[in-house]
């Protein structure tokens, strides 16, 4: 039997990597999309779901991530 080594994927710690959402509306035909925001910012699906009425929408976070071995090899 051939082990494989365990890696773990956890945001990178730098300044580059900032989280950003981003989201698109989901009520059918909308073309409604987010620009990327930092997560702590509003993506704007609020004033999008008073104004639409819509009320289903995709969300993403994405951050650079930084994959490590076990021990932090």
């Amino acid at each position: 039997m051939t082990s494989l080594p365990l890696h773990r994927l956890r945001p990178h710690p730098g300044p580059e990597s900032e989280v950003t959402v981003t989201a698109c509306c989901m009520d059918g035909g909308c073309a409604w999309e987010s620009e990327p925001v930092p997560a702590s910012a509003a993506t704007g699906c609020e004033a999008h779901a008073a104004a639409s009425g819509h009320r289903t929408f995709a969300v993403c976070v994405e951050y650079i991530a930084l994959v490590t071995a076990e021990g932090g090899r």
